[in-house]
């Protein structure tokens, strides 16, 4: 009789040593938990606060369903790569950034693309002779896998963004008179309008954009040099995230 209870009692034991797992996890979790809400208090971006509170819920559900398992077998993936997915939309510019960044470079397109980002905003600047075709507002065939790569990326954080603003410009060439100047101006709205709706075509939704014509006075290089004129025809499409 003694012996038959000193082998339940070995038995219990056995079961209450396994229970440090369910502990540990819990632990880990709110590890988890607390390092992203101290990622969330140091901006205000409302997007990102989002973001964080749904990487919470993802983190205790996935602690759920672990501790109602028991065991602590697995191969560590499934919901801990949707936690991620979610901690990286925290950024969506820097997310915007990083891919077309990687697409310049792949595309050896550094002379005819470039990325402005400031804490709160990214300027993806393009020029005419990647877009167009001659002085006009028609599109090259050239152009299209850029602004489809420029809509992906835009589209995978569009949560985050706040407003998209696609702003044509133009050169100086000196000519002031009445009709030049006419065509100028129309030629950058145009021009706006055609990216707009190519990145729209691509799946990018219009709710939260915007088109401007500068025509040509915001230029960014000397009007009086052929290099000069070429940066200055340009569209320029500049994204806000929530924080504005």
């Amino acid at each position: 009789m003694a012996r038959k209870r000193r082998s339940e009692e070995e038995e219990g034991g056995h079961e209450n040593s396994e229970r440090w797992l369910l502990t540990y996890s819990d632990m880990i979790t709110l590890l988890l938990a607390l390092f992203i809400i101290m990622y969330g208090m140091s901006t205000e971006n409302q997007a990102k606060m989002q973001a964080m509170s749904q990487a919470l819920s993802n983190a205790f559900n996935g602690s759920a369903s672990e501790a109602g398992a028991g065991t602590g077998t697995g191969t560590g993936t499934g919901e801990g790569n949707g936690t991620a997915t979610d901690l990286a939309s925290l950024d969506p510019l820097q997310s915007i950034y990083d891919q077309l960044n990687g697409y310049i470079r792949e595309e050896n397109l550094e002379n005819d693309m470039q990325l402005e980002r400031t804490e709160h905003s990214i300027s993806i600047r393009l020029r005419d002779a990647l877009l167009f075709e001659g002085n006009s507002s028609q599109l090259s065939q050239e152009s299209l896998p850029t602004l489809e790569k420029v809509s992906s990326a835009i589209q995978k954080v569009y949560g985050g963004v706040n407003h998209i603003t696609i702003t044509g410009n133009t050169a100086d060439l000196g000519n002031r008179d009445a009709a030049n100047e006419r065509d100028s101006w129309q030629l950058s709205v145009d021009r706006a309008v055609k990216v707009l709706n190519e990145l729209t075509a691509a799946g990018l939704m219009p709710d939260k954009m915007s088109i401007e014509g500068n025509s040509h006075y915001h230029p960014i290089a000397d009007n009086s040099t052929k290099e000069g004129r070429a940066k200055n025809r340009r569209v320029e499409i500049t994204i806000t995230d929530s924080a504005n």
